[in-house]
């Protein structure tokens, strides 16, 4: 580094935070311009161009993000969107349930509750897989079941809701009828057809009696940890219930707008649709709301203008919005989305650095270096202006430059126009440059962040430097004295003092390289090359690390059975079974033993056996370098075999108890806590090749034996 330099070095927050920023997201290591999440879309399934498929009712989303649809022939569709693989869960004609049921996922398990008289089964639960019954109701504590909605809790196996009439009363043509003032409630089901909870509300009863057909497309509920939500689109209001017992939050919405469909996010916040036509309606401006917990609305779905009717998220919080009328679902992903410069609405953020102050007058600063990632369509603007005094004009008033500069109070916008004739021409996309005309005691400058709509540049470190030096003070005088081409030359000198500053940096910091703490990646393979490791891949860095801190004990232990050991422990984690031949000796005396013995461990007293758990080698990768550690730690005149012990039970050869066997007593199948099966039941899936859960339909395609 050149002689008597020195500088400002600005790389922690506390160093940034000196300074004035303006919509800038700082990190530990840096910062960038401030990003938001935004849904987008991602991909538009159209069910009428799949083959086979009637107009779609009703949809819902499996685990693995399948698309599980009903369409008007009661038809029940597995789709899988990626793959583009469709095909139907039940046979044709089922007569299980009708084209007006509803549907929920809860992982490998399907809900669908159907508000058709006609229908035996008003709530079941079946089998993704293969679609056979796990249970069926019709009534709740001899309630009639007439289910409106029903939604499993987000990412959840466990349990589901369905909200029903809790008052039902007879008409006069014998048609239930819900009563005025009668309860809409929503129980809470468990997977094996338990209910665990009812949620009710004063705002959820009847004004007028009313018969339970007129309640249809009325009501939608939405689930989360925790949380449930009941949106009544009739009444334009929305009850939340909560499961620590908390008070259920009720509001009004307020917009304009056919409401339909709800759902909730992993942060709990509410996402409300509207179920509209612009073209029918006049409606100008139709989104997806976005609400807090709180009830407050605080965004929109601005990505998304179309219809909605059914709602929900999957467990990666991806939104499916369903159109009916057009048979579209629409899939949204979350993706960043650069904030706008309030003042500007520009992707941008600005940063006013307090004052640097050298504590001498007349300072000539030298150079600025920038560590930062600038992503293509993004720019970083620098600017500076330096003084002897503190304090000047701006904008016609007499001020503190740095006071001026970071109050909060000042708007962003302003500051730039009344210190616009302030600063120097800007830098643009700095990594290296010099600072001309930069002369005094202060220094300030500002930092421009131009970011494009995802992408936004990221500063990790700035330092400035001061005095002036150049390598063009090692020139002769002439070249020193031409005013009009030595600018040029020094700023030429530049790029190599900047090279010559790098290595010396690096001269003075190499001991840092012998660090396996400190490095990294190829300095941390160039390290393990010291001890002959060439395989990085099969070590990888944290065991690489800690085999290189190890060197000098395990080169004392080489040849040892500790030796071995602690190498084998580094590798794979656990400590090996270290089996000589010493131990079994005596064993090899009695003629009974000595056959079993030789099989399993052979009769060379030379060798040993390494056993090791299954877990840790399971690829033939990690066996041939288990086995070359073996190789190498050895002592040269012995033999080291591998033995990988096996989770299952040979009777008379590698039984192990508490290590690789265990003993106990068969027990029960116990079903649902009412039935059991016994210990020597098997279950055998006829022509499939034993796959559990896909293909085991007792009577179809399995049996019991």
């Amino acid at each position: 580094m050149q002689d008597g330099q020195t500088f400002f070095s600005l790389n922690k927050p506390l160093d940034w935070e000196q300074g004035y920023e303006a919509n800038i997201h700082m990190q530990p290591n840096g910062f960038s311009i401030r990003q938001t999440e935004k849904y987008s879309i991602h991909r538009i399934v159209r069910t009428d161009e799949l083959e086979g498929v009637h107009p779609v009712f009703e949809m819902t989303v499996g685990g693995g993000r399948k698309l599980i649809m009903l369409d008007e022939a009661a038809n029940v569709w597995v789709y899988d969107d990626q793959s583009r693989h469709l095909e139907s869960l039940f046979r044709h004609g089922h007569g299980l349930f009708s084209n007006k049921a509803k549907l929920a996922s809860m992982s490998d398990l399907l809900v669908i509750a159907d508000s058709d008289r006609a229908s035996e089964r008003r709530l079941a639960v079946y089998s993704l897989s293969n679609g056979q019954t796990m249970w069926a109701a019709g009534d709740w504590q001899g309630l009639e079941l007439l289910p409106l909605t029903v939604n499993a809790k987000l990412g959840s196996k466990i349990t589901f809701y369905v909200t029903i009439p809790l008052d039902i009363e007879v008409g006069m043509n014998g048609s239930p009828v819900i009563p005025k003032g009668g309860r809409i409630g929503v129980l809470e089901w468990s997977s094996a057809g338990e209910v665990i909870r009812v949620y009710e509300h004063d705002s959820l009863r009847m004004e007028e009696a009313v018969e339970p057909a007129a309640l249809e497309g009325r009501y939608f509920t939405a689930a989360a940890d925790g949380t449930l939500a009941l949106l009544d689109a009739e009444l334009r209001t929305v009850t939340v219930f909560h499961e620590d017992g908390r008070d259920p939050l009720h509001f009004p919405l307020e917009q304009e707008g056919r409401y339909a469909g709800i759902s909730i996010d992993t942060n709990h916040n509410l996402y409300i649709g509207d179920s509209g036509y612009a073209q029918q309606e006049g409606v100008t401006e139709r989104f997806i709301l976005k609400y807090r917990g709180n009830g407050e609305l605080f965004d929109k779905v601005t990505n998304f203008r179309g219809r909605t009717d059914t709602l929900m998220h999957d467990s990666r919080n991806r939104l499916y919005v369903f159109d009916r009328m057009s048979g579209q679902i629409t899939l949204l992903d979350l993706r960043s989305r650069t904030m706008l410069l309030e003042g500007t609405q520009l992707p941008e953020a600005v940063y006013f650095s307090s004052e640097l102050d050298t504590t001498e007058t007349e300072t000539e600063w030298h150079k600025i270096r920038l560590e930062a990632d600038i992503p293509e369509e993004t720019q970083v603007r620098f600017s500076y202006f330096t003084s002897d005094d503190s304090e000047g004009l701006v904008d016609g008033d007499y001020v503190n430059y740095t006071s001026y500069l970071t109050d909060p109070d000042i708007s962003v916008r302003e500051k730039l126009r009344a210190t616009r004739d302030l600063w120097s021409e800007p830098i643009l996309n700095p990594k290296d440059a010099l600072l001309m005309n930069a002369k005094g005691r202060y220094l300030w400058f500002k930092m421009e962040l131009i970011g494009s709509e995802q992408k936004s540049p990221y500063i990790r470190k700035l330092r400035v430097y001061y005095p002036r030096t150049s390598l063009i003070a090692y020139l002769p005088p002439i070249y020193q004295q031409d005013e009009e081409h030595s600018p040029f030359l020094e700023r030429f000198l530049a790029m190599y003092s900047t090279f010559f500053d790098d290595m010396e940096d690096q001269i003075d910091h190499i001991s840092a390289r012998f660090d396996p703490d400190a490095v990294s990646g190829t300095y941390l393979e160039w390290l393990g090359r010291w001890l002959a490791i060439t395989d990085h891949e099969a070590w990888g860095e944290k065991k690489l690390r800690e085999l290189i801190k190890m060197a000098p004990v395990l080169y004392q232990l080489r040849g040892t059975r500790e030796g071995l050991i602690q190498m084998l422990r580094i590798y794979t984690g656990t400590d090996p079974f270290l089996l000589e031949y010493f131990q079994f000796k005596q064993m090899q005396e009695s003629s009974e033993l000595r056959q079993l013995f030789a099989q399993l461990y052979g009769d060379n007293p030379y060798c040993f056996c390494v056993m090791l758990k299954p877990e840790v080698v399971r690829t033939d990768a990690q066996r041939l370098t288990i086995e070359q550690i073996i190789e190498d730690q050895k002592p040269a005149y012995t033999e080291g075999k591998l033995i990988v012990l096996q989770p299952w039970m040979y009777a008379d050869m590698h039984t192990y108890l508490g290590i690789n066997t265990y003993l106990s007593e068969p027990t029960l199948l116990t079903l649902d806590q009412r039935s059991s099966m016994p210990y020597n039941t098997v279950l055998i899936d006829v022509d499939r090749d034993k796959r559990m859960d896909i293909h085991t339909r007792l009577e179809l395609d399995s049996e019991i034996e």
